[in-house]
């Protein structure tokens, strides 16, 4: 459950004490309150099914039928192909007492830059490892591997000067704190895909088109939703390409079988005054549908895998469902500029 949601029920759940607070407020204005809020969140909803992205920014708000450069330069990836490890965060101005760095008035130190000038940017990485060892689903560890090595990407600096063999740099977009060790690369600028109107029918058939599974999520995320990136099993290998839509599935004999999903195995569902009820035998799960989770759209692709964000999310989307290539409608051509 979101963060709003949680709070408009807080706000019901303490209705006299809201009532106490507003000193003369009454229990129907905390409920108007809240219908307008859940209209707004689902206004927030709809919006995403549509095709576009909203942003609001300086109270402003702006609709974008294109990701970010967030979404395509914070998603971070799997790749087979090797990283130089060359060039790397050092410090920054407030060495050795500040060892993060974020803030567009920062200064990163960039060491081994001698080929860099000023005016270049540098993709900023992390190469990471999970430290945690529980397994969100069987096999992960080994699905991970196969596909190549994870990096998150924490944003990019431009590089004010090169001094030595030490570049002086200022974050112009940044995905989280950037550390020392953390890799630097030539930022490549990436095609931004395109968002398209797509329907999504919660028992699609399997189309016979390619299919994958969610071996990973960006910052070891989990359960996912509408906005996250997602680190797929499928790409360039398997003809996977930016702008690609997929849905997210999940079978019933998977969530059978789940150590999480299927814990309601064990418990008893049926009633004591049921006399000799027939019992549907679990050899029997691939009768029932598949289930369409939601959607997601492929921000870039590697040798192995691809990186997609979710669109629309039905329904808890977690690593480790599978995901299957679809037919989706041409992007619209762009309308022509005002004269």
């Amino acid at each position: 459950m979101s963060f709003l949601r949680l709070k408009m029920l807080n706000w019901v759940l303490v209705g006299d004490d809201l009532y106490s607070r507003t000193r003369g407020g009454t229990m129907k204005q905390a409920v108007l309150i809240l219908a307008a809020l859940s209209g707004f969140a689902l206004g927030q909803g709809t919006q995403q099914r549509q095709g576009q992205k909203l942003t609001v920014k300086g109270g402003q708000a702006t609709v974008s039928n294109t990701p970010t450069p967030n979404d395509m330069y914070c998603s971070g990836f799997i790749t087979t192909q090797a990283v130089p490890e060359t060039s790397y965060v050092a410090g920054g101005w407030n060495s050795p007492d500040q060892t993060h760095f974020a803030g567009a008035t920062d200064y990163v130190y960039v060491y081994g830059a001698s080929a860099f000038k000023a005016g270049d940017r540098l993709h900023i990485l992390r190469r990471v490892r999970n430290p945690n060892h529980y397994s969100l689903y069987r096999g992960e560890r080994s699905a991970i591997a196969e596909v190549g090595q994870p990096y998150f990407e924490r944003g990019y600096v431009r590089v004010l000067e090169v001094q030595k063999n030490v570049a002086i740099t200022v974050p112009e977009l940044s995905c989280g704190d950037m550390v020392p060790g953390d890799l630097a690369i030539p930022l490549v600028e990436r095609e931004k895909p395109v968002f398209r109107t797509v329907t999504l029918d919660r028992f699609a058939l399997p189309n016979g088109k390619t299919t994958g599974h969610i071996v990973m999520a960006n910052e070891f995320d989990s359960e996912l939703g509408t906005g996250q990136k997602v680190y797929l099993s499928i790409g360039e290998d398997k003809g996977l390409k930016v702008g690609d839509y997929l849905r997210a599935t999940r079978t019933y004999d998977y969530t059978y079988h789940d150590p999480d999903l299927g814990l309601s195995v064990h418990a008893r569902d049926m009633e004591d005054n049921q006399k000799a009820p027939p019992k549907f035998s679990k050899d029997k799960l691939g009768e029932f549908p598949r289930k369409t989770l939601g959607d997601m759209i492929v921000l870039h692709v590697h040798p192995k895998s691809a990186t997609a964000m979710i669109i629309t999310a039905l329904d808890d989307i977690r690593v480790g469902d599978g995901v299957e290539l679809m037919d989706v409608p041409a992007p619209e051509a762009a309308a022509p500029a005002p004269r």
